[in-house]
């Protein structure tokens, strides 16, 4: 049981560590933003990365939203890009910081309810056979590093990884055997490590020639629009999906979940949203939002529901449950009864591809 240190009102979906509810986040944000900037900080500190986006004198970096200026020595916010000697170190074409494996197919991908490995949709061209992909293989590629610093993250394990280890390009490839028809990369995010994931599925369909070698992505969509555009290019072409993190719609709620704005996020999806008719099918792009209790609420759903229904209703959204851990592990999983609200305020905007995900992690009614 939490209580909220501006309202005083009790629930079990006030986290006790972000200290406050979140209609008076949204309502009384600049009042009570200093004391959770406090908790962003210090969950950062923990693990050594800068409290905040570096904008002092020295090298840009304009991989994402950020726009980071490093001194001489300094990580940017993603922890991974550093001012090293007069040039920026990061991810280069040929190694990363990055670990994969072969998950077989259909997966736990959140778009797998509409994607050619977990439907078959796109067969011929896009996938191996017109229903699931049984006996292939994704290759789940994840990068170790994060331009956002969200306090529920459920893969947070990643930020105990040494900023200096490195893995080839060349050793991964290997893993592309003929079964594997598709690469997801994800993490953390791959926008931080954006170079090497597009070397990396440029290198891929010219040297493995087996297909469907679908490009797919799992990300916070707040990268650089230049280069979100062309991993969404590549998807486009191998019959892969860009899943976009839609965390929240309000931009209180967001910076208070994730320490950042999600201003980049929502206006990167307008984009490739209008870009939809290059390839309606299988769908090029979908949104996937988690459902945290006490925060990603009815408003919030609404919102995000109204947003995707107004560019387009047949974007698919895939609803997940949560799990507490990382900073908010003080929180209940979602419930069934959130979870329910979630699926009809998507259905009665108007949406007509709505996924409820990790079902089994619902909790009862609180």
């Amino acid at each position: 049981m939490g209580t909220c240190r501006r309202c005083g009102k009790e629930a079990v979906t006030i986290s006790r560590r972000l200290g406050f509810c979140a209609p008076c986040i949204r309502e009384h944000f600049q009042e009570v933003w200093p004391e959770i900037a406090r908790v962003h900080a210090e969950s950062r500190r923990a693990f050594g990365l800068p409290e905040s986006p570096p904008q002092g004198p020295g090298l840009p970096c304009n991989l994402c939203f950020h726009r980071c200026r490093l001194p001489e020595g300094e990580r940017g916010y993603c922890g991974l890009w550093e001012n090293r000697g007069g040039r920026l170190v990061g991810a280069g074409p040929e190694e990363a910081r990055v670990s994969w494996y072969l998950d077989p197919l259909p997966t736990n991908c959140v778009a797998d309810f509409v994607c050619p490995g977990g439907t078959g949709a796109g067969y011929p061209r896009f996938a191996r056979r017109p229903g699931p992909e049984y006996g292939c293989y994704n290759l789940a590629v994840f990068y170790e590093a994060c331009n956002f610093n969200c306090l529920y993250c459920q893969n947070w394990h990643f930020k105990k990884v040494p900023p200096e280890r490195r893995r080839g390009s060349r050793e991964m490839l290997k893993a592309l055997t003929p079964e594997v028809t598709c690469i997801c990369y994800f993490g953390g995010d791959p926008g931080p490590q954006a170079p090497h994931a597009l070397a990396f599925s440029r290198r891929a369909l010219r040297e493995k020639t087996h297909r469907p070698l679908r490009i797919c992505w799992e990300t916070n969509g707040a990268e650089n629009p230049r280069i979100l555009k062309e991993m969404f290019r590549l998807s486009l072409e191998t019959g892969g999906i860009l899943k976009v993190d839609l965390k929240a719609a309000s931009p209180e709620i967001h910076r208070a979940l994730c320490g950042v704005s999600n201003e980049a996020t929502l206006s990167n999806f307008r984009e490739l949203a209008a870009l939809w008719e290059k390839r309606p099918e299988p769908p090029p792009l979908t949104a996937s939002t988690l459902l945290v209790p006490g925060y990603v609420d009815e408003e919030e759903l609404w919102a995000l529901a109204r947003f995707l229904a107004e560019l387009n209703p047949e974007i698919p959204w895939s609803l997940l449950a949560f799990y507490p851990t990382f900073w908010l592990d003080d929180l209940p999983t979602t419930s069934a009864r959130h979870a329910r609200q979630a699926l009809e305020i998507a259905r009665a905007a108007g949406l007509r591809r709505v996924h409820l995900g990790n079902r089994h992690l619902l909790g009862s009614a609180y």
